[in-house]
Order: C-alpha cells, then sequence, then structure tokens
C-alpha cells in the first residue's frame, strides 16, 4: 500500500508535468497570437496607405476613399468584418510585420496594432508615467527580463512615433492632449 507521503509526491510530479505542458502550450498560442496581430497590422497599414493614395487620385472623394469606407468605419483596424480572424500567407510568419503609424491630428488608438494600442491605452488610463516593468505587468504579461525588453523597445517605438512620450529615464506616459 503506497505511503501517503509518496500519494503526494506523484500528485505534486503529475502537477509540474501540468505546469510545464500548459506554460508550452501557452507560449505556442502566444507566438500565433503574436504573427496574427502582425498581420493585422500589416493590413491595417496596407489599407491607410490605400486610402490615402485614393484621397490623392480623388480629393472628392473626401474621407470615404473607396465604397467601403463607410462599412469600415466601426471596426478596428485589420478586423474581419464576420468578427472573425483570419491568418494569410504560406505560413507562420511569412511576409508578416508590426507596422506602426506615425501619429497625425485626428488619429485614435484604433490606428495601432493589438499590443501597442494595449500599451497606449495603459499609458492613456494612468495618471502617472510608468515603468517597463510596470507596463509589463499591467499588460498581464509573465515578468521575465526578455518581456521586460521587449516592452521596453515597444514603448520607445511608441514614442518615436508620437503616441507616448518618454518621461524621466525609464519612464513612459502618454502625450499632452
Amino acid at each position: 500500500m503506497p505511503s501517503t507521503v509518496g500519494l503526494v509526491e506523484d500528485l505534486e510530479e503529475w502537477a509540474w508535468r501540468e505546469v510545464e505542458r500548459l506554460r508550452c502550450e501557452t507560449a505556442q498560442l502566444a507566438i500565433a497570437l503574436g504573427e496574427v496581430e502582425k498581420e493585422l497590422s500589416r493590413l491595417a497599414g496596407a489599407r491607410e496607405t490605400m486610402r490615402r493614395a485614393l484621397r490623392a487620385l480623388r480629393p472628392d472623394l473626401g474621407d470615404c476613399a473607396g465604397p467601403a469606407a463607410s462599412a469600415e468605419a466601426g471596426r478596428s483596424p485589420g478586423a474581419d468584418p464576420a468578427g472573425g480572424v483570419h491568418p494569410v500567407g504560406g505560413g507562420p510568419g511569412a511576409g508578416i510585420r508590426m507596422t506602426v503609424p506615425v501619429r497625425e491630428p485626428g488619429m485614435d488608438l484604433t490606428a495601432l496594432p493589438g499590443i501597442y494600442r494595449r500599451l497606449a491605452q495603459i499609458l492613456n488610463d494612468s495618471r502617472t508615467s510608468l515603468q517597463a516593468h510596470e507596463l509589463t505587468r499591467l499588460l498581464g504579461l509573465e515578468l521575465t527580463a526578455s518581456a521586460v525588453e521587449g516592452v521596453r523597445a515597444r514603448a520607445k517605438r511608441l514614442v518615436a512615433r508620437g503616441w507616448a512620450v518618454q518621461a524621466g529615464r525609464g519612464r513612459f506616459a502618454a502625450p499632452p492632449a
């Protein structure tokens, strides 16, 4: 007959294996999500480029540069009209690039791709400037060195594109309204 301690050790060993399995699954889902968000960002950038080109060619169209513009007005960039997300390309990472547009007057956070939008929203909602590790935690990411550095790089990209400001060494905030 197995001992009580032995049963608990067996359960603990099973729990550690389950934790590792779930961590692997979470990492795979995070990679897949990142790839789809990058594709959505690329598509949103392409759509905006097409709108600018159409406005330049046909100023009489105003802000409606194309018949689908009014239908797209209520959607976030890259959103599928049916509400789903569909990967495109020749496989994982094929032709995917995340584009963060330079902030122009009248642009709102919907112009930003996934994680950048969430990051800018956190900065806009905060009453104080935040450090990269605080942003990482608020994004719900694991506090690892690589995650914090990734968030810091994204925050700096938002600063460079006018969506955020650097408020002191290593601190980020929303730009003044």
